[in-house]
């Protein structure tokens, strides 16, 4: 009797998938196709923001961000309107760094970067040409490196003056290649002309105008009562062909009445040997899982690199496999950072996220949502000093000295305490 039984599909036959020269069958599975690589996931795309904030002085607005923009995928945003005083470069207790230059006038205006943690060691320059043009240089490579620059152009408000100051800090050169997309929003006012013949002086792209969008996903500012939208917030580049989507980010709201811009550039940030060689997460002995087993993949994986000749082939696969392996018999034990703003916050925060701004019922219905979320992160962070400092008089009883200072700062923070409505 004959076996109707059919041999399993060889690598690279009709029936598998993605594999030869054929679209596939969809059959049903067979022999392992040997030569697909797999476990290595698609490159990580950089995500740069750009956000008027309108005011970023106050703890609690920081604390804000923060919390907003975990809900988002970022890595660098330009600020605008942060309204601190001064300029300095601070590494927040999460690890991400803030930049920040003071505006024009005393706590007015003002621009800023916001770099994610990842990427702080990759950050080679930052620095302000003035108090509307700021940039900073990313290292994505050995090879090749990113300028980033923030700038916070003046409104309709003004002069003419002013405006041809902030093009004259940014401006460099002349093309006759189409800048400015067919995608854009509305109609073009005189300023918006003025910008357009910038781009096309300095061989720059209108990077928001070549991407189709609906119109409610074009917007980026909305006038307080409601009825006026505009957009005023752009990506511009000499490099078009790096980016591959610029969106209109609506469900992470800061309590700005402009909206978050983001965009994503084909762009693998490779973190620098320096920075593994300097990371914290040196894990002892007691920390891996499995020490016998990692010592034994550790030797199998070295055995591979012997027939490696040159000095920086030998270093990329000692480095590749230490990374490799540990991160299968190490992981490491994050302490959880302890928790600033209240569940009554969080959910006031998730209210405004939802909220739809199409009418101007809408827009009071915002600010007013604004007004109840700050004056509850008041709260909430002078709640968590309070605590923080009652923990540090237990800890320090034993020091006399040391309690009665703290006791006198506790005391004087609990007489102002109120309670919360």
């Amino acid at each position: 009797m004959r076996s109707t039984e059919t041999r399993p599909p060889v690598p690279g036959s009709s029936a598998i998938p993605g594999a030869g020269s054929g679209q596939g069958t969809g059959g049903a599975g067979g022999a392992k196709n040997l030569r697909k690589r797999s476990g290595y996931p698609p490159p990580r795309r950089l995500a740069l923001v750009t956000h008027n904030i309108r005011i970023l002085r106050p703890e609690e607005k920081i604390c804000e961000l923060e919390e907003e923009l975990s809900k988002l995928h970022w890595d660098i945003i330009g600020l605008c309107e942060v309204r601190r005083e001064g300029e300095d470069t601070v590494t927040l207790k999460s690890g991400n760094l803030l930049y920040y230059r003071e505006g024009d006038q005393k706590s007015q205006g003002g621009v800023g970067f916001f770099v994610h943690k990842s990427l702080v060691n990759n950050i080679t320059t930052i620095n302000s040409v003035s108090n509307r043009v700021i940039y900073l240089i990313l290292r994505i490579s050995e090879r090749y490196s990113l300028k980033v620059i923030q700038v916070y152009a003046p409104t309709s408000s003004h002069s003419d003056d002013e405006v041809e100051t902030m093009y004259e800090d940014v401006g460099k050169k002349s093309c006759d290649e189409l800048r400015v997309g067919q995608f854009g929003y509305e109609q073009r006012n005189p300023r918006g002309q003025r910008l357009a013949d910038f781009l096309e002086k300095e061989e720059l792209f209108m990077m928001n105008s070549f991407f189709q969008k609906p119109p409610h996903r074009k917007w980026t500012w909305l006038s307080p009562d409601g009825f006026t939208r505009n957009e005023i917030d752009f990506f511009m580049t000499d490099k078009k062909r790096i980016f591959s989507d610029v969106s209109v980010i609506n469900r992470v709201k800061t309590g700005s009445d402009h909206r978050i811009v983001r965009a994503s550039l084909n762009i693998n940030v490779k973190l620098e040997r320096s920075s593994l060689m300097k990371s914290t997460l040196r894990p002892t002995r007691s920390h891996i899982q499995n020490p016998e087993s990692f010592q034994l993949k550790l030797s199998n994986r070295f055995a591979c690199l012997e027939n490696l000749v040159s000095v920086d082939e030998i270093n990329d696969g000692l480095v590749e496999t230490v990374r490799t392996v540990g991160s299968k018999f190490f992981r490491p034990c994050r302490k959880d950072r302890p928790q600033k703003l209240t569940e009554q916050t969080l959910n006031l925060m998730a209210e405004r996220r939802l909220l739809q701004l199409q009418s101007s019922h809408d827009a009071k219905s915002y600010r007013q949502l604004n007004r109840r979320i700050s004056k509850s992160l008041r709260h909430d962070l002078r709640l968590f000093n309070t605590n923080r400092v009652k923990e540090t008089i237990q800890q320090n009883q034993g020091s006399k000295v040391s309690t009665q200072i703290m006791y006198g700062w506790y005391h004087t923070l609990f007489i102002k305490e109120r309670p919360y409505i």
